[in-house]
C-alpha cells in the first residue's frame, strides 16, 4: 500500500523525509551530550507499506548521512519485501528482518530491536539476507543490473537517451571512428 487515502488526495509514505528528520534530530542530541558521554545511536524503521521509487535518491542520500555519522538503521517489515530498507541496513551495519508471522510481532521487537549492537553479538539472532543491490531504473520505475548513469546527477536509466529527463543535461556522443576497409589485393593467377 503506497498509497493513502486522505480526503481524496493520493499521498506517498515519506520513508526518505522521516530518516532525515530522525539523523537532525539524533544530532541536535548529540551536541547536547557532555563530553565525556558518548551516544551510541540508531534508528529503527517499522514499515508496512510498499518501496517509493520516486524517493530513491532522496532514500539514498539519507543512507550514507547516516553511515557517515555511524548511526544504524534497523528495519521491521510487515508486509513485502524493501529493497531499500535492505540497503540501508546492510550499508549501516543494522539488522533486516521481515516478519514471519504477525502475533509474534511484540518478541521480534524485543529479541531481535531492542538489544544494543554490543549485545547482539551475543544472541542468536536470525541470519543476514541476500541483500539486492539492483537499482531502480528512473524512468520505468523497474529493477536493472546494467543500465545507463547520468555523470552529473546519477541518474539511472535502462535505455539510452541523449538528455536526462532528470536534470536535463545534454550529453555529446563521440561514436567510434569510422575505418575505411582496406581493399584486398587480389593475386593474379598465372
Amino acid at each position: 500500500m503506497t498509497k493513502s487515502d486522505i480526503k481524496g488526495q493520493h499521498t506517498e509514505t515519506l520513508l526518505a523525509g522521516s530518516l532525515a528528520k530522525a539523523l537532525c534530530y539524533i544530532h541536535r542530541m548529540n551536541k547536547e551530550v557532555k563530553d565525556n558521554q558518548e551516544m551510541k545511536s540508531r534508528i529503527l524503521v517499522i514499515k508496512a507499506a510498499e518501496d517509493s521509487a520516486l524517493q530513491y535518491m532522496n532514500f539514498m542520500n539519507v543512507i550514507f548521512a547516516a553511515q557517515k555519522q555511524n548511526i544504524l538503521i534497523d528495519a521491521c517489515v510487515l508486509d513485502s519485501d524493501s529493497g531499500l530498507l535492505q540497503q540501508a541496513c546492510d550499508i549501516t551495519g543494522g539488522l533486516y528482518l521481515k516478519v514471519p508471522q504477525m502475533p509474534s510481532l511484540l518478541q521480534y521487537l524485543l529479541w531481535v530491536f531492542l538489544p544494543d549492537q554490543d549485545q547482539r553479538s551475543q544472541l542468536i539472532l536470525p541470519p543476514p539476507i541476500h541483500v539486492d543491490y539492483r537499482a531502480a531504473c528512473f524512468c520505468h520505475r523497474n529493477l536493472i543490473e546494467i543500465g545507463y548513469v547520468c555523470s552529473v546527477c546519477l541518474s539511472i536509466f535502462c535505455n539510452f537517451s541523449p538528455i536526462c529527463t532528470t536534470c536535463e543535461t545534454a550529453f555529446k556522443i563521440s561514436l567510434p571512428p569510422v575505418l575505411k576497409a582496406k581493399k584486398k589485393k587480389l593475386k593474379a593467377s598465372a
